[in-house]
Protein backbone atom coordinates (compact mmCIF):
# COMPACT_ATOMS: atom_id res chain seq x y z
CA UNK A 1 0.00 0.00 0.00
CA UNK A 2 1.36 3.43 -1.00
CA UNK A 3 0.90 6.12 1.70
CA UNK A 4 2.18 9.08 -0.43
CA UNK A 5 -0.29 11.02 -2.11
CA UNK A 6 -0.21 12.41 -5.75
CA UNK A 7 0.12 16.02 -6.02
CA UNK A 8 -2.42 16.01 -8.79
CA UNK A 9 -4.80 14.16 -6.99
CA UNK A 10 -7.24 16.96 -5.48
CA UNK A 11 -7.25 18.30 -9.83
CA UNK A 12 -8.12 15.00 -10.73
CA UNK A 13 -10.94 14.32 -7.60
CA UNK A 14 -12.35 17.75 -8.59
CA UNK A 15 -12.43 16.78 -12.66
CA UNK A 16 -13.72 13.03 -10.95
CA UNK A 17 -16.77 14.80 -8.83
CA UNK A 18 -17.80 17.02 -11.83
CA UNK A 19 -18.21 13.86 -14.42
CA UNK A 20 -15.77 16.08 -16.40
CA UNK A 21 -13.10 12.87 -16.78
CA UNK A 22 -11.55 12.33 -19.45
CA UNK A 23 -13.40 14.83 -22.12
CA UNK A 24 -12.95 18.00 -20.53
CA UNK A 25 -9.74 17.45 -19.10
CA UNK A 26 -6.38 18.28 -20.14
CA UNK A 27 -3.86 16.24 -22.57
CA UNK A 28 -1.28 16.81 -19.32
CA UNK A 29 -3.71 15.60 -16.83
CA UNK A 30 -4.61 12.51 -19.19
CA UNK A 31 -0.80 11.92 -19.33
CA UNK A 32 -0.57 12.18 -15.80
CA UNK A 33 -3.21 9.73 -15.05
CA UNK A 34 -1.76 7.17 -17.57
CA UNK A 35 1.75 7.25 -15.66
CA UNK A 36 0.37 7.79 -11.96
CA UNK A 37 -0.74 4.70 -10.48
CA UNK A 38 -2.42 6.35 -7.54
CA UNK A 39 -4.57 8.29 -10.01
CA UNK A 40 -5.31 5.81 -12.00
CA UNK A 41 -6.64 4.11 -9.23
CA UNK A 42 -8.40 6.20 -8.56
CA UNK A 43 -10.17 6.84 -12.36
CA UNK A 44 -10.60 3.25 -11.86
CA UNK A 45 -12.87 2.89 -8.65
CA UNK A 46 -14.89 6.15 -9.36
CA UNK A 47 -16.00 4.91 -13.04
CA UNK A 48 -16.78 1.35 -11.13
CA UNK A 49 -19.02 3.45 -8.89
CA UNK A 50 -20.57 5.39 -11.44
CA UNK A 51 -21.13 2.97 -13.27
CA UNK A 52 -22.65 0.68 -10.67
CA UNK A 53 -24.74 3.42 -9.05
CA UNK A 54 -26.39 4.31 -12.75
CA UNK A 55 -27.21 0.60 -12.91
CA UNK A 56 -28.69 0.31 -9.86
CA UNK A 57 -30.77 3.24 -10.89
CA UNK A 58 -32.15 2.14 -13.84
CA UNK A 59 -33.52 -1.21 -11.97
CA UNK A 60 -37.00 -1.32 -10.86
CA UNK A 61 -37.24 -0.42 -7.22
CA UNK A 62 -39.24 -3.11 -5.07
CA UNK A 63 -41.61 -2.09 -2.25
CA UNK A 64 -41.55 -3.65 1.21
CA UNK A 65 -43.14 -6.63 1.93
CA UNK A 66 -45.65 -4.77 4.20
CA UNK A 67 -46.87 -2.94 1.72
CA UNK A 68 -47.65 -5.93 -0.48
CA UNK A 69 -49.05 -7.72 2.14
CA UNK A 70 -51.47 -4.80 2.72
CA UNK A 71 -52.17 -4.24 -0.62
CA UNK A 72 -52.98 -8.16 -1.34
CA UNK A 73 -54.64 -8.08 2.16
CA UNK A 74 -56.81 -4.84 0.39
CA UNK A 75 -57.51 -6.06 -2.97
CA UNK A 76 -59.02 -9.00 -1.45
CA UNK A 77 -61.35 -7.32 1.20
CA UNK A 78 -62.45 -5.49 -1.74
CA UNK A 79 -63.01 -8.51 -3.79
CA UNK A 80 -65.36 -9.83 -0.86
CA UNK A 81 -67.18 -6.44 -0.52
CA UNK A 82 -68.06 -6.42 -3.95
CA UNK A 83 -69.05 -10.32 -4.39
CA UNK A 84 -71.26 -9.64 -1.27
CA UNK A 85 -72.87 -6.78 -2.44
CA UNK A 86 -74.45 -7.70 -5.57
CA UNK A 87 -77.08 -10.42 -3.87
CA UNK A 88 -77.75 -7.31 -1.46
CA UNK A 89 -78.35 -4.94 -3.99
CA UNK A 90 -80.23 -7.46 -6.15
CA UNK A 91 -82.49 -8.24 -2.54
CA UNK A 92 -83.27 -4.49 -2.19
CA UNK A 93 -84.67 -4.26 -6.02
CA UNK A 94 -86.84 -6.59 -5.40
CA UNK A 95 -88.24 -5.55 -2.24
CA UNK A 96 -88.61 -1.90 -3.73
CA UNK A 97 -90.49 -3.60 -6.77
CA UNK A 98 -92.79 -5.63 -4.20
CA UNK A 99 -93.49 -2.55 -2.12
CA UNK A 100 -94.61 -0.73 -5.22
CA UNK A 101 -96.52 -3.46 -6.31
CA UNK A 102 -98.70 -3.41 -3.31
CA UNK A 103 -98.99 0.23 -3.31
CA UNK A 104 -100.29 -0.16 -6.45
CA UNK A 105 -102.70 -2.94 -5.86
CA UNK A 106 -103.90 -1.07 -2.61
CA UNK A 107 -104.39 1.98 -4.76
CA UNK A 108 -106.31 0.24 -7.82
CA UNK A 109 -108.67 -1.64 -5.38
CA UNK A 110 -109.23 1.83 -3.54
CA UNK A 111 -110.42 3.73 -6.98
CA UNK A 112 -112.47 0.46 -8.09
CA UNK A 113 -114.95 0.99 -5.11
CA UNK A 114 -114.66 4.71 -4.19
CA UNK A 115 -112.68 7.16 -5.86
CA UNK A 116 -113.27 10.31 -3.63
CA UNK A 117 -111.02 8.71 -0.77
CA UNK A 118 -108.30 10.29 -2.25
CA UNK A 119 -109.90 13.94 -2.41
CA UNK A 120 -110.98 13.22 1.62
CA UNK A 121 -107.39 11.64 2.72
CA UNK A 122 -105.85 14.76 0.96
CA UNK A 123 -107.86 16.81 3.11
CA UNK A 124 -107.68 14.83 6.23
CA UNK A 125 -103.79 15.64 5.75
CA UNK A 126 -104.34 19.01 5.42
CA UNK A 127 -102.10 19.60 2.83
CA UNK A 128 -103.91 22.61 1.13
CA UNK A 129 -102.20 24.25 4.31
CA UNK A 130 -99.31 24.54 2.72
CA UNK A 131 -100.26 25.82 -0.12
CA UNK A 132 -100.81 29.94 -0.61
CA UNK A 133 -104.29 31.49 0.44
CA UNK A 134 -105.27 31.92 -3.25
CA UNK A 135 -104.53 28.37 -4.26
CA UNK A 136 -106.22 26.51 -1.17
CA UNK A 137 -109.73 26.37 -2.22
CA UNK A 138 -109.08 25.66 -6.08
CA UNK A 139 -109.66 21.86 -6.99
CA UNK A 140 -107.18 19.39 -7.46
CA UNK A 141 -104.98 21.24 -4.86
CA UNK A 142 -104.65 18.48 -2.70
CA UNK A 143 -103.89 16.03 -5.16
CA UNK A 144 -100.96 18.78 -6.56
CA UNK A 145 -99.80 18.71 -3.17
CA UNK A 146 -99.54 14.80 -2.89
CA UNK A 147 -97.87 14.80 -6.01
CA UNK A 148 -95.51 17.08 -5.42
CA UNK A 149 -94.30 15.19 -1.86
CA UNK A 150 -94.32 11.83 -3.91
CA UNK A 151 -92.29 13.60 -6.27
CA UNK A 152 -90.04 14.61 -4.18
CA UNK A 153 -89.75 11.33 -2.03
CA UNK A 154 -88.58 9.87 -5.54
CA UNK A 155 -86.22 12.11 -6.28
CA UNK A 156 -84.29 12.07 -2.74
CA UNK A 157 -84.82 8.02 -2.88
CA UNK A 158 -82.81 8.42 -6.20
CA UNK A 159 -80.21 10.88 -4.79
CA UNK A 160 -79.65 8.94 -1.81
CA UNK A 161 -79.19 5.45 -4.10
CA UNK A 162 -76.90 7.89 -6.16
CA UNK A 163 -74.73 8.63 -3.36
CA UNK A 164 -74.80 5.63 -1.40
CA UNK A 165 -73.16 3.86 -4.65
CA UNK A 166 -69.86 5.70 -4.07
Amino acid sequence: MNLRTCPREKELAGLLELGHWPDASSPDMRAHVATCASCRARVAVTQAFRSERDRALGEPRLESSGVLWWRAQLRRRNAALTRLSRPLLGAQIFAVVLALAAAGAYLGMQFRQDGTWLGDFTRALHFTALLPPAFQNTPGAGMAMVLLVAVIALAGGVVLYVASDR
